[in-house]
């Protein structure tokens, strides 16, 4: 069948819709706008002049969008009048080395009827200073790149299309995404004696499993063998999961079967510590559960850790990447004890 589309006839052949015009409608509202990013204050490492910023923001008009204009403590650095789509913008501009202090975003919006909409968001830049001399990465997931670690200002290497949402614990937040995770370098984040990570932790039951935390084991990425590296991971059901680990300690593994979260929408901070002899599991600063070993940790075949997932040497069982939130990740280069565990959790 051949279909002819003139000015006035549109082709129906029992699967094509009728092309008819539809009307515009009356402009009733003022745009709306939404300041995307950033979310809170921004940190920057000690050594840095200046924070490279992506400024995020979204307007939506019911009919048409006239004009938008983004301004930065007063100074206009944006403005926009000719839109792709017409009711919905989702705007973005980056801002190289603004300097430490306090700032104003500001963006205004009118639609083609010049009814206006501003709103604004202030912030601070400030330079990071570690909270513990055994501090080796810091991760706020706030400012120019919500993934930099602001201690080293390295950026992990990205796998998939992880999110981040602006809900989080302090400010934004990690908050995963299907096949997708974040990898770092690990050399020079912990030390032989031992290491240790805390972090604030929102549950998200599903899917039932999922990898939190990984030092990989490079020379072993396909197969179940746990006698090197580390293993950080949840499982079990709608209500309840159970926060555990696994150590490779060179001729073994040592498991430590941590203790359950129920899932109910809040923030816990949790710590795990890793010494020669033992592994420790906190929650809210009190400790879950221990499991002495005999031998120490190995993490001589490691040269990356993942958050996020428990990709790609222990995506096996099930245990890929979580979707739960993830805020204020550290990593110390020690033990920490009940004191420290302690103070960490007001970082």
């Amino acid at each position: 069948m051949v279909c002819l589309i003139t000015f006035s006839t549109a082709c129906s052949d029992g699967y094509i819709d009728d092309i008819s015009e539809v009307a515009q409608g009356n402009d009733i509202t003022a745009p709306t706008v939404q300041i995307v990013s950033p979310t809170g204050n921004l940190f920057i490492p000690s050594s840095a002049s200046g924070a490279n910023v992506k400024f995020q923001y979204k307007v939506v008009d019911d009919i048409e969008i006239g004009s938008v204009d983004v301004y930065l403590d007063g100074v206009k650095i944006e403005s926009k009048n000719s839109f792709l789509d017409y009711r919905i913008y989702n705007g973005t501009y980056s801002y190289n080395n603004l300097s430490t202090g306090s700032h104003t975003i500001k963006v205004d919006a009118k639609d083609k009827t010049g009814k206006a909409t501003s709103q604004s968001f202030t912030f601070t830049v400030d330079k990071y200073t570690k909270k513990s001399p055994y501090e080796t990465l810091y991760m706020p997931f706030s400012g120019g790149n919500v993934f930099t670690d602001v201690i080293s200002t390295n950026n992990p290497t990205v796998i998939g299309s992880p999110n981040t949402v602006s809900n989080g614990y302090s400010g934004s937040a990690y908050g995963g995404s299907g096949n997708s995770y974040l990898t770092f370098p690990l050399s020079g984040l912990y030390s032989v004696d031992g290491v240790s990570f805390t972090f604030w932790y929102k549950l998200n039951s599903s899917p039932d499993r999922a990898g939190i935390i990984t030092i990989n084991d490079d020379a072993d990425n396909s197969n179940e063998n746990r006698k090197k590296g580390f293993r950080l991971f949840r499982e079990g059901n709608t209500t309840s999961q159970t926060i555990k680990l696994n150590l490779g300690i060179g001729g073994d593994e040592s498991w430590n079967d941590g203790g359950a979260l129920t899932v109910n929408n809040q923030w816990v901070h949790i710590a795990v510590t890793i010494s020669k002899t033992e592994s420790k599991i906190y929650f809210d600063g009190v400790l879950v559960r221990t499991a002495p070993y005999n031998t120490p940790f190995d993490f001589s075949s490691s040269s990356n850790i993942v958050i996020g997932s428990g990709a790609p040497s222990f995506s096996y069982w099930g245990h890929n990447s979580d979707l739960s939130l993830i805020d204020e990740i550290r990593v110390y280069n020690k033990a920490l004890d009940q004191n420290e565990v302690t103070a960490s959790k007001s970082y």
